[in-house]
């Protein structure tokens, strides 16, 4: 009895110093791209663009449970600007923008349909799905709006005062409300400003803004809520530097970081980790001496994400 007491504390010890040991997990790579491509997720479905350089059209692919799946749709000469989000059941839906007109597809039945009830003559894109809620964009004398689909009716959603509004940039429709980054100016000869705007009760709400300026090109990438948290990139195209990841608690408003990329095209929160589309030198551009380059542009899982309180400079840009 007494060699079985003092042998339980060295087990423990064993299995603490094996846990230790083990290496963390580490980034996954899901697909390989010849062009830049967006990509989203939710629950266990992934949804991208897939380019064929031989017919130069983009086509709709997916992971669902682990498996490829290549659904039987059109393609389109553009990105297909893909959302997953959960439909009136909970269960996984894609949406997406082809030719003008939003369309929705549903991988458990294997069936696409138009959504004809926001479909006009105008451009529609960006689309974004929640419940039985959806955003997007609909360009409107050469100008984008967004706009907001739920119980039946579609409303325009508020913008920011600026002068003017050069784009919307991306969508993102969850359980605690309409994210929305607008691009505005701040000098119009020269400045624009990326706003991530949280839309409540029909007003805007400031997240976090980045300025650019010069040859300076300072984007956020991709907003998406989980909890009472929304994540999202920015990155910093010309600099090369203050590429980060960013946690925002929308309760306590405190934000938090990480260490980034520049090369970050998409983002998707998947627990601890994003779901990243990823740009390198080999599909557009140089590499900027960013280390995570690679010949072709990837669809991957990131390392997990360790996020520490921001410095003062990025938690002043949440300010008003």
């Amino acid at each position: 009895m007494i060699r079985l007491v003092r042998a339980v504390p060295l087990i423990a010890l064993l299995a603490l110093l094996l846990a230790l040991a083990a290496p963390a997990a580490a980034e996954q790579r899901l697909a390989a791209e010849s062009a830049p491509f967006r990509a989203d997720a939710y629950g266990d479905v992934i949804a991208w663009s897939s380019y064929d350089a031989v017919s130069g059209r983009y086509r709709l692919r997916l992971r669902r449970a682990g498996r490829l799946l290549e659904p039987a749709v059109a393609p389109a000469p553009d990105d297909l600007d893909v959302d997953v989000g959960p439909g009136p059941d909970g269960a996984p839906l894609v949406v997406y923008a082809r030719r003008g007109d939003l369309f929705q597809y549903d991988p458990a039945r294997g069936v696409e349909q138009p959504l004809a009830e926001v479909n006009t003559g105008a451009v529609e894109r960006s689309p974004s799905l929640h419940r039985s809620a959806l955003g997007f964009v609909r360009v409107v004398h050469r100008r984008p709006v967004v706009y907001l689909r739920r119980d039946g009716t579609t409303g325009r959603q508020p913008r920011p005062r600026f002068r003017r509004t050069f784009d919307v940039e991306s969508v993102e429709l969850g359980s605690r409300g309409l994210f929305v980054v607008y691009r505005t100016d701040i000098v119009p000869t020269c400045c624009t400003r990326a706003t991530l705007y949280r839309i409540v009760g029909g007003r805007l709400r400031r997240v976090f803004a980045v300025g650019s300026g010069g040859a300076n090109l300072g984007q956020i990438v991709s907003p998406s809520v989980s909890g009472r948290n929304v994540y999202f990139g920015r990155t910093n195209q010309g600099s090369g530097q203050g590429n980060r990841f960013f946690r925002y608690d929308l309760r306590s408003r405190r934000l938090y970081a990480a260490r980034g990329t520049s090369r970050a095209r998409t983002l998707s929160w998947r627990g601890d980790r994003f779901l990243m589309s990823r740009d390198s030198g080999g599909c557009q551009g140089q590499a900027d001496g960013d280390p995570t380059a690679t010949p072709t542009c990837e669809l991957l899982l990131t390392d997990p994400i360790r996020f520490r309180r921001a410095t003062r400079a990025d938690a002043r840009r949440t300010r008003p």
